[in-house]
């Protein structure tokens, strides 16, 4: 007869940090993953190591994602030990000693704690891919495979600067605009609420016959409510809903479906993402990536839907062996598949590539500064408009009253004097 086992329960692995030495007499830290401390020992011995110290890590901090200047210092610290050829978890250790967040800090202790117990630096980064920027694994390791990490770590400081940098410009020209419409509206709405009702009663109690104008004027008030809860929604809700398409990731979506089609902002969108994504294909190029994987490292880089399918065009061009010319695109312009192509025949493709995102740069920034040129009288004169339909709606009703007073007291005078 025989007798049934129990299977053996899935006990939880810990991570234990440990300082051991090689029979070389190497020093070693890193951290390892076992079921308990004697688990652990017994796999450092089983790696012919003598182990000095051993002992539980804590439960980890939660980290914080890097993000904007915090991720572009980072970014700049990591190059100059990279340049100078110290160890990365050496350089990571020393950039973690001059950040004051404690979330931060424990992030960048998390990496080199990886790198520490043996995880390449690619596989390091991407284990941690929610703490930085998307691809940035990626770009570490083709620049470890080039032999040129310093090179690409300064070159995606580039880039990250130059949309940071057209990020804020788009939005200092748009914002004017924007808060000049919004406080117009608000402006209406408090005509349309508390100057209208007054002037209406007046008129109800003289009893008399409106014109057309004064008539749509009262009839447009009555809507000022609605006016005023959809501008109070646009300003409380409308940062909050950004801050949730953004973590759902359809902001970018949203903005080309409703941005792109516009005729003077979407120019300088269009020109925009021209730059972007050149400056992502050079710097996949730069990365030693061939022209496929630089394509689709901008397609991921840019998060844009329309320059995922120019990409994916152009790509599927390569894959058949046709020139790229023959890749149908929507948003990228045609000039731009094609100069890519003449540059990759002659083995020049990261400055043309560089050419062609600064080209496009300075269109997008010559649009920008155009857009207050061409907003800013078309505000004023509809604001002149408005201003000048309430008044006379509102004054009309006196002109016809004067008049009537001027016509009875004329016609009364003629009766008098026959």
């Amino acid at each position: 007869m025989t007798t049934a086992t129990a299977p053996a329960e899935n006990i939880p692995n810990s991570t234990f940090a440990y300082e051991a030495q090689t029979d070389q007499g190497q020093r070693l830290t890193g951290t390892i993953e076992a079921t308990d401390a004697e688990a652990a020992l017994d796999r450092l011995h089983a790696m012919r190591l003598r182990v000095i110290e051993i002992r539980p890590v804590s439960a980890p901090v939660r980290t914080k994602a890097l993000r904007g200047s915090d991720f572009l210092a980072f970014n700049q610290q990591l190059a100059q030990p990279a340049a100078a050829g110290m160890p990365l978890e050496r350089g990571l250790r020393l950039i973690a000693a001059e950040v004051r967040g404690r979330r931060l800090r424990a992030t960048i202790d998390q990496v080199a704690a990886e790198l520490e117990g043996g995880t390449p630096l690619d596989q390091a980064f991407e284990r941690h891919k929610n703490q930085f920027p998307p691809l940035y694994g990626r770009l570490v390791g083709a620049g470890v495979k080039s032999g040129d990490l310093s090179a690409v770590l300064l070159g995606l400081g580039r880039h990250m600067e130059l949309v940071r940098r057209l990020r804020e410009v788009l939005w200092r020209a748009v914002s004017y605009p924007l808060f000049v419409l919004i406080a117009m509206g608000f402006l209406l709405s408090f005509l349309g609420m508390v100057v209208s009702p007054r002037f209406q009663e007046v008129y109800t109690g003289l009893k008399m016959e409106l014109p057309p104008i004064t008539q749509a004027m009262f009839a447009v008030s009555r809507a000022a409510p609605v006016l005023l809860g959809l501008l109070l929604a646009v300003v409380i809700l409308g940062p909050i809903v950004w801050r949730i398409l953004q973590w759902l990731g359809y902001s970018n979506v949203v903005v080309e479906r409703l941005v792109l089609p516009l005729p003077v902002v979407g120019p300088v969108l269009r020109a925009n993402l021209a730059a972007r994504w050149c400056d992502a294909v050079r710097l996949g190029a730069q990365a030693g990536f061939d022209l496929p994987a630089a394509i689709e490292l901008a397609q991921d880089a840019t998060r844009s839907g329309r320059l995922a399918q120019d990409g994916k065009a152009m790509i599927d061009a390569l894959a058949s062996g046709k020139p790229l010319t023959e890749a149908t695109t929507r948003v990228l312009p045609a000039t731009i598949p094609a100069t890519i192509q003449f540059a990759s025949e002659y083995h020049d493709l990261v400055p043309t590539l560089q050419s062609l995102s600064e080209m496009y740069q300075r269109q997008a920034e010559l649009r920008l500064n155009a857009i207050p040129e061409i907003l800013t009288p078309l505000l004023v004169i509809l604001i002149a408009l408005l201003i000048g339909f309430v008044l006379i709606a509102l004054l009309a009703p006196f002109g016809s009253l004067v008049d009537h007073s001027i016509g009875g007291t004329s016609s009364g005078r003629g009766k008098g004097w026959w």
